[in-house]
């Protein structure tokens, strides 16, 4: 059965929802969108296949940080007391929305423990926005629960100030990770000019789109993108140990 479990990373307390069981090698890491808690991915979590946790960024659900920082370098280096705390090998990578830039930021600091990238319906860019939409998105409900109970509005408003507009897209193409994009055309976030982008700058990626999801891609198959992250993780498994066996025969040969 899943766990929740606490690390800790600058001043705040890091919970995390850990399905246990076998990591295969490298388990996935899950951080989902700005109004999402880990409570929301109990029932999707065994479809992966591994051991794969869900983070809970500070000022979401049960994580907690009394006075910040909010900006993205530290949300990011959430992400990683959570991998520390799950592994000290290689992991999956897997977004959802806003979760996103903080996971990359980590990913493109760490890419010797990136195995694969999974994106799901989201740019790669940190994205500033105004006060009024966070308030609208503060004061709205998300699967069926008010976001006020989800994410603490203090930490949720001061998360969003703090954000700086910055094009991961350079660097995430200059890496060329395994790399599985899903989008939403329903929703405007990754609009037909940043999917063809992601077309010409990542030639290697498996894209897909779920034409009758609305941006929330969880619905209404909420094991659709899981049961995708699940082949691309497996693919990028196998990919990497050819890449070790080569590199045995060849040193092999060599000495």
């Amino acid at each position: 059965m899943p766990e929740f479990r606490f690390t800790e990373h600058a001043g705040a307390r890091l919970r995390y929802l850990d399905s246990g069981g076998d990591d295969l090698g490298a388990p996935v890491v899950f951080v989902p969108g700005f109004t999402c808690v880990a409570d929301d991915y109990t029932e999707v979590l065994p479809v992966l296949g591994r051991r794969a946790v869900v983070v809970e960024l500070r000022g979401h659900g049960h994580s907690h940080a009394r006075s910040g920082p909010f900006d993205s370098d530290t949300l990011a280096g959430d992400v990683g007391a959570v991998v520390d705390d799950v592994t000290d090998g290689p992991v999956h990578v897997m977004t959802f929305s806003r979760g996103t830039p903080y996971a990359l930021l980590w990913a493109l600091a760490n890419p010797d423990r990136v195995r694969s990238v999974s994106i799901g319906d989201y740019v790669p860019q940190e994205i500033a926005l105004s006060d009024d939409i966070v308030t609208r998105l503060l004061e709205g409900r998300w699967r069926g629960t008010p976001v006020g109970e989800r994410v603490d509005r203090a930490a949720g408003f001061a998360t969003i100030r703090a954000a700086r507009t910055q094009s991961l897209w350079e660097p995430l193409a200059c890496r060329q990770p395994p790399l599985l994009v899903v989008r939403s055309p329903n929703a405007p976030i990754v609009d037909d000019a940043a999917w063809a982008r992601y077309r010409a700058d990542f030639p290697a990626a498996k894209l897909h789109e779920f034409v009758d999801s609305p941006h929330d891609i969880f619905r209404p198959d909420r094991g659709r993108y899981p049961r995708l992250v699940r082949e691309h993780i497996d693919a990028a498994d196998d990919a990497a140990d050819g890449r070790s066996a080569s590199a045995t025969e060849r040193r092999t040969i060599e000495s």
